[in-house]
């Protein structure tokens, strides 16, 4: 190889390199100058809210916290908070992103009666594999609070908290929503989240917690929180596209627009070779899915 092939060579490598730290690091850095839009004034990071005694008192933690005041009461913002989880009816962020990160998460913008109940002990689902965080402490309309620690694992069916990350030994999170009333029916929504881990002081792990994990929490929390914002002043259309979930609710939101009529979905069965094929007929398509004998489509 030519001394000009090898500069020729070093160059482009060089370039590579250069382009694979910054491209994550211009991504990142967005996240951060998007979700800081969306911060609460530091004078009120230290107000007392709700599920703040949830991880070990004394500890030390890191608090990110958004907040965002909504042109409707808090019972029908409360709507919208209810239908949270993979389960149920999304984030109310970019769910195509989430599907692209291996996120089952779908949004529905209407509300779904028998997703409305939120309980102590029930599990606040953010993946399929059972990632997520369980409900401590709920007043309807007002607030509800969740925690995931791998100190203390959850009691709920299929959940598990995350796996200590970047070499740690502990991890835990809260993750808290609160409804507060204002003035002339409208509401002040707050999204508090602290976290804290096991060493807490070690540098590299805190650092990669914070770029990895935080980023693009900082980005998604401040989505949800204007689409909330949205659905529950009426400005989002309801989404009917959905099959495999009950999205044929009621239209939440202040001057919310008129609901698209929909054709009751019909289930038809067919056998053959020891299985059950079940078809959902519904006006945008059929969903077939199968199941043995005896079973019913989920």
């Amino acid at each position: 190889m030519s001394l000009l092939n090898k500069i020729g060579s070093k160059r482009l490598l060089q370039a590579a390199a250069l382009a694979t730290a910054t491209v994550p690091a211009a991504v990142f850095g967005y996240f951060w100058a998007y979700g800081r839009g969306a911060w609460t004034p530091k004078d009120k990071l230290g107000e007392a809210l709700p599920g703040d005694d949830l991880l070990v008192p004394g500890e030390r933690f890191m608090r990110l916290q958004e907040e965002i005041e909504i042109d409707a009461p808090p019972a029908v913002v409360w709507e919208v908070l209810a239908q949270l989880g993979t389960r149920k009816g999304g984030f109310y962020a970019l769910a195509w992103l989430e599907r692209l990160c291996t996120f089952h998460i779908f949004n529905t913008y209407e509300a779904v009666d028998t997703w409305q109940e939120v309980t102590p002990g029930e599990f606040l689902f953010y993946h399929q594999a059972g990632i997520g965080s369980q409900i401590e402490a709920v007043e309807p309309g007002v607030y509800f609070t969740s925690l995931s620690d791998t100190r203390r694992p959850p009691t709920a069916q299929g959940g598990m908290a995350l796996l200590p990350p970047f070499g740690l030994k502990e991890f835990a999170w809260t993750w808290n929503f609160v409804l507060q009333e204002l003035p002339n029916g409208r509401t002040r929504f707050v999204n508090r989240c602290d976290s804290t881990m096991e060493p807490y002081d070690k540098l590299i792990p805190k650092a990669l917690v914070v770029v990895i994990l935080g980023s693009p929490s900082v980005f998604m929390v401040r989505k949800m929180l204007e689409k909330v914002k949205e659905v529950a002043e009426g400005r989002q259309r309801p989404f009917a596209g959905r099959l495999d979930h009950p999205s044929h609710g009621r239209v939440v939101g202040r001057g919310a627009p008129a609901a698209p009529r929909h054709q009751a979905p019909v289930i038809q069965a067919r056998r053959g070779r020891g299985r059950v094929q079940f078809i959902l007929m519904a006006p945008r398509g059929t969903l077939t899915r199968t199941a043995p004998h005896g079973s019913t489509p989920r």
